[in-house]
């Protein structure tokens, strides 16, 4: 077994250490690098803040005040871009603060770099670690590029007055940069840059073109899913929020919770969550003449064997089992059980494919079904089964410490937790043409499918 990779913390003390066994001017007092009792940087497991002190021991006045202030937030990507000389930040914190006050004209005192997202609050500019990247490797491009530019308009001078050779220095420009800036430009479109892809010749490059970019987009998907999920509630509104913010849906086309996962699932999910080459959104009514209650499939799935499961979706932060306190056992919640009746009709229904009885938007079942799939697929009913996705694994049950201090003295935490899980687990095994997932298995399916396809 390999040994265990060090936390950013670790490496980071390591770093500190070494300046200050390099400096004995340096002194630490609770994660705080000082010279001569003047904080230069402190640190902490999330963050190192350095001040706006600069410390040149090389210098006559090795002490020098600057005019802004630069945090790094500690991951492994960040502590790469801290030089050797760890008491002052890197010159590429400043590369930046001086771009931004050169090209506008707001007043900047503070950089934060590593965070997730590039914005601007107050006089405080913060940058994410690539774009700081980015930034700092163009910098040092065109200073490069500034030497061979004058090397080269000067060797014919050099040339013509020594009579003797000179060698000729050739510039060593970043193309895949270059594309970036081109991109970021926004003077070309995403259909110029398609129509750029498309004279690639075939092959691995093309192909690496098309992976890259179908990685990123179920990275995004899979990154949002789950920022959804994580959210402990959910009102109308906050749904047309995360459906407006995230994937552009109209707040108008919103309904509620379900009906942004159904309009997600249906629009991104058919490889990436789900895995089949093809997902129906019916949006229609199951209705026939006898009277029953109406069904609607929310998402209809054909897998490569070309079976139906039929898919209904309830909200992210559904109760799924519920506590009897008296006999110390879980139980299906309601909700999970008006599910699984919608779904043991769902399946029902889906046998009467042929039933003139059974009709969606005025056709038989199977006449729809073809009708939908254009002739693509051949698909036999035989095996029809149903999926409820319902809950997280935050929402399963009821939280130990909200439970009444009389039924915590029945079970402590340890049992309770053990007992709902196994609840869970039976009741998934429970029904023969149902399968229960929550949004959390559901995407981390997805994300284990991901992970294993991109190591292949």
């Amino acid at each position: 077994m390999g040994k265990p990779k060090k936390k950013p913390i670790e490496k980071l003390i390591t770093k500190v250490n070494a300046s200050l066994r390099s400096d004995s001017s340096l002194k630490e007092y609770k994660s705080k690098v000082k010279i001569r009792n003047k904080i230069l940087f402190e640190y902490n497991s999330s963050s190192i803040k350095f001040n706006t002190r600069r410390y040149y021991p090389s210098r006559i006045i090795d002490l020098v005040e600057d005019d802004f202030k630069v945090t790094f937030k500690l991951n492994h990507e960040t502590l790469a871009l801290l030089g050797s000389s760890l008491p002052n930040p890197p010159r590429g914190a400043k590369t930046i603060i001086d771009l931004f006050r050169k090209t506008t004209t707001d007043t900047f005192s503070q950089i934060n770099i590593g965070g997730k997202e590039n914005k601007i609050s107050g006089t405080t500019i913060y940058i994410t670690t690539v774009l700081y990247k980015t930034i700092n490797k163009i910098n040092q491009e065109e200073g490069k590029d500034k030497a061979v530019r004058f090397q080269n308009r000067t060797i014919p001078f050099l040339k013509s007055n020594f009579k003797k050779s000179f060698k000729e220095p050739e510039s060593e420009k970043d193309y895949s940069l270059l594309f970036q800036e081109v991109i970021a430009s926004g003077k070309f479109t995403q259909q110029d840059i398609l129509s750029a892809i498309s004279e690639l010749d075939s092959g691995e490059n093309n192909t690496v073109v098309i992976e890259k970019q179908i990685n990123k987009q179920v990275e995004w998907l899979i990154e949002k899913l789950q920022e959804i999920i994580d959210i402990p509630s959910f009102n109308i509104s906050t749904a047309q929020e995360l459906g407006n913010k995230h994937f552009g849906f109209s707040k108008l086309s919103i309904t509620g919770i379900e009906h942004l996962m159904e309009m997600i699932l249906t629009k991104y999910g058919k490889y990436t969550i789900f895995g089949v080459p093809v997902l129906l959104n019916t949006d229609k009514y199951v209705v026939h003449k006898k009277g029953l209650p109406r069904s609607q499939f929310d998402i209809i799935l054909i897998n490569h064997l070309s079976d139906i499961e039929l898919v209904e979706l309830k909200k992210p932060d559904t109760r799924v089992l519920d506590y009897d306190n008296s006999r110390n056992k879980f139980y299906a919640s309601k909700e999970l059980s008006v599910a699984v009746s919608q779904a043991e009709r769902y399946v029902s229904a889906i046998y009467r494919e042929h039933d003139e009885d059974y009709l969606i938007n005025g056709k038989k079942i199977r006449d729809f079904l073809n009708e939908e799939l254009g002739g693509s697929m051949n698909v036999e009913i035989v095996r029809p089964k149903a999926l409820i996705v319902i809950g997280t694994y935050q929402s399963l049950v009821k939280d130990y410490e909200d439970l009444a201090d009389k039924d915590k003295k029945k079970v402590s935490k340890e049992d309770y937790s053990t007992n709902y899980l196994q609840a869970y687990k039976e009741l998934k095994d429970a029904y023969k043409n149902i399968h229960i997932l929550t949004y959390s298995e559901l995407i981390e399916n997805a994300r284990t499918r991901f992970y294993v396809d991109e190591t292949e």
